[in-house]
């Protein structure tokens, strides 16, 4: 190595240095908190305010020192121990819900939630391999690949799902199947997310809800169309429900093998999104149970009333029983840097009042 690069080279080490320098001193300043104690409806709850004087619920995260330096801003580092999860069977005979909370590789975290239907057999498989598609297709391709890598992996967990069923000499005649929301968090910034179905997931921003998928079902006119287009039927049930072909209620799933011929289709929506840590206080995933009782702006209401993610998780699952589910609910509750900042008493007395209503004890 000759003189200038040599001196080239000293020249971004200090450089680097002495970002990270300051870095670190406005990571200290950003944590220099105090410690007060809030009385509110009856309990009481130390929280932490800035020098400002603002909530600063972030210093509950360790911070992500590499993101942050490359983000230029603080970036809460995401454990799974953090994270909330609660799946109940309901008014059901059993529960066809399944979930994972995993980390996949260094900074990538995996969150998935299937909602199995006419058996538990594809949400089970779903369960097990979606984790070995996945891993499968990010080692062949590049980390800017993740979407494809997504599709690939919803593709081929299909096809094997169907060469399992056929191994084990399984009826080709009302074939279980599931829906199937994935969600791989990068570096707790770009969150990734491939879903088939009705399961949900959703962001709260700013105190409001943002939903992130949309469910398949046949009053899209997009998949009402690729329906008809291959032959299928959409038959209305006595509820108004579009059915496929008198049968299913979603128009992409995994397994259903019998009704992919008339275009119920194993290929995913997929999308990316940055996380913005100042504004987003929780990713939560939902299966139908939950869904089909609460609205996108409740869940998000009940989310923001706990505690942590793990009271969150058991709350949401417990209000679609009060509120009537006949379904299967599970939720995952994934907290971000805003976790606890956007708590309203206009939500609070919303729920209460709706609560009021659905209770037994005030019939």
């Amino acid at each position: 190595m000759n003189f200038r690069s040599t001196f080239l080279l000293s020249k971004k080490i200090a450089n680097c240095n002495k970002l990270r320098l300051l870095f670190l001193q406005s990571a200290k300043r950003f944590s220099n908190t105090r410690s007060v104690s809030v009385h509110k409806y009856g309990s009481s709850k130390t929280v932490n305010v800035d020098i400002l004087g603002t909530w600063d619920s972030r210093t509950e995260l360790p911070l992500e020192l590499e993101s942050s330096i490359n983000y230029g801003k603080p970036i809460p580092q995401i454990l799974l121990s953090s994270i909330g999860t609660h799946s109940i069977q309901g008014r059901r005979p059993y529960n066809e819900d399944r979930f994972v909370v995993k980390e996949l590789r260094p900074n990538l975290l995996y969150f998935s939630v299937f909602d199995g239907h006419g058996g538990s057999e594809c949400a089970d498989y779903c369960y097990h391999h979606m984790e070995d598609h996945l891993t499968f297709w990010l080692d062949r391709l590049s980390v800017n690949d993740v979407e494809h890598a997504i599709d690939a992996a919803f593709i081929e967990l299909n096809n094997s799902f169907s060469r399992w069923w056929a191994f084990h000499g399984k009826a080709t005649s009302n074939v279980p199947g599931t829906t199937a929301t994935v969600a791989l968090l990068h570096k707790n910034m770009d969150l990734y997310l491939g879903h088939v179905g009705d399961s949900r997931a959703m962001l709260c921003r700013g105190g409001k809800a943002r939903r992130l998928t949309e469910d398949h079902c046949p009053s899209l006119l997009a998949e009402k169309t690729r329906i008809e287009q291959s032959q299928g039927k959409i038959i209305v049930d006595d509820a108004g429900r579009g059915m496929v072909n008198g049968r299913l209620a979603m128009t992409r799933s995994l397994g259903d093998l019998e009704l992919k011929p008339f275009g119920v289709t194993a290929v995913p929506d997929v999308r990316k999104i940055k996380i913005k840590h100042g504004r987003d206080a929780f990713l939560v995933l939902t299966t139908d149970g939950i869904n089909c009782v609460m609205s996108d702006q409740e869940i998000c209401d009940v989310i923001q009333r706990t505690e942590d993610p793990n009271d969150a998780a058991h709350c949401l699952t417990d209000a679609a029983l009060h509120y009537s589910s006949e379904d299967n609910a599970t939720a995952i509750v994934v907290p971000l840097g805003s976790w606890g900042n956007n708590t309203t008493s206009a939500s609070i007395f919303y729920s209460f009042g709706r609560s009021m209503t659905v209770s037994s004890r005030f019939s």
